[in-house]
Formats: structure tokens, sequence, C-alpha cells
């Protein structure tokens, strides 16, 4: 059965516009001040990630409470819904394969699968995609993550990453060798992974 993995936010949803644009008031009861929030929220949607991943911190459980809303809220690309549906209708096992803490938001992420009509076999966190896929045998990456697009060729797995100014034939890579593709619909990968 042919396998695929396939990235959430950014990829499969619009979780960085949700970030910028969704509004997140602070409830009365929040422990922190309307001061430090709306400075927090700033920071967050400026990229700052609070410097240490592994501590945790006032920040860090803001950005857990604030990066949780946008996985309820993002949307859903329609294309890669109706991809997802394509991949189960012609018999492909879809693994969901996220960065996200699935610990914490396994739940949330289920129900937003759900809700949104997304087929899945998997789901699994996974800091590095690469390694995962190739450990699983999985010879094809959904992503928009840099490190992906870069690497996962020269690794044997074939990337597909979203990129709304693709051309209409994806670049060759360094001679001999293969490149990940960009695309501007999921539609496009159809062809890709039928060869």
């Amino acid at each position: 059965m042919p396998t695929i993995a396939i990235d959430l936010d950014d990829t499969l949803n619009d979780f960085t516009r949700t970030l910028q644009e969704a509004d997140f008031p602070r409830d009365a009861a929040d422990p922190l001040g309307e001061e430090v929030y709306l400075d927090y929220l700033a920071k967050l949607r400026a990229g700052w990630t609070g410097g240490e991943e592994l501590v945790s911190t006032e920040f860090t459980y803001f950005r857990y409470r604030i990066h949780h809303r946008c996985y309820e809220l993002a949307r859903a690309r329609p294309d890669g819904v109706a991809f997802l549906q394509w991949l189960r209708a012609n018999g492909w096992r879809i693994v969901i394969c996220t960065r996200r803490d699935l610990r914490r938001a396994q739940d949330g992420t289920r129900r937003w699968l759900r809700e949104n009509a997304i087929p899945f076999d998997e789901l699994f966190m996974a800091g590095n995609k690469i390694v995962f896929c190739r450990l699983w045998g999985i010879g094809h990456l959904v992503d928009d993550e840099p490190f992906n697009i870069e690497h996962g060729p020269a690794h044997g797995v074939n990337v597909y990453y979203p990129d709304p100014g693709a051309a209409e034939a994806p670049p060759a890579g360094p001679a001999g060798a293969a490149a990940a593709r960009g695309f501007r619909s999921f539609g496009e990968i159809i062809p890709w992974i039928q060869g």
C-alpha cells in the first residue's frame, strides 16, 4: 500500500494567518495582566519563541494556549481536503505528521481532522520528518518546513511543499539529484506521486 506523510500547520491549514489575524481576547480571569498579555501576543506574532524551548516559563505556557486556539480556529485548505479524500479513495495510507505537541493537542487535533472530513490512518508527532519517513519507509512527504524541503530529496524522501509562486513545471535539482517540488494546489501532486 503506498504511503504518504502530510504536515498540518501552514501546509494543510492556515495556522500562521490565524495566528496573525485572529482575535485572542484576554479573559478577565487570566493571571497575566493586560499589558503583559498584549506584549506576549505581539512577541508571539513577531516570531519570538521565548528562547529556551525545553524550559517551562510564563511565556511558553502563554504560547501553548494561543497555539492551541490556532489549532482549533485554523481553516483547512479545501484543495488539501480534496487531495486527502482522493488519496483515501485510491488506496493510499495517510500519515499525518506534525511538530505539534500531541501529548497536549492529540484530542483537539483529531477533532479538527474529523470536523474537516480529513481522512488519515496515523497521527504522529515528529521533530525530524525526514528521519521519521525513512524509518517508516514513507517515500512522500507534504510539508512546508525549509529543512525538509532542502534535505528530504537527498535522503530518498520526495518532498512537496505549498508555494503560491510555483512555476508550471517544478525546477530541476542539481545534476543527478531530485528536488523538492513546490505546488500551488494540492491537485498538482497527484501526477507526481503516480509516476
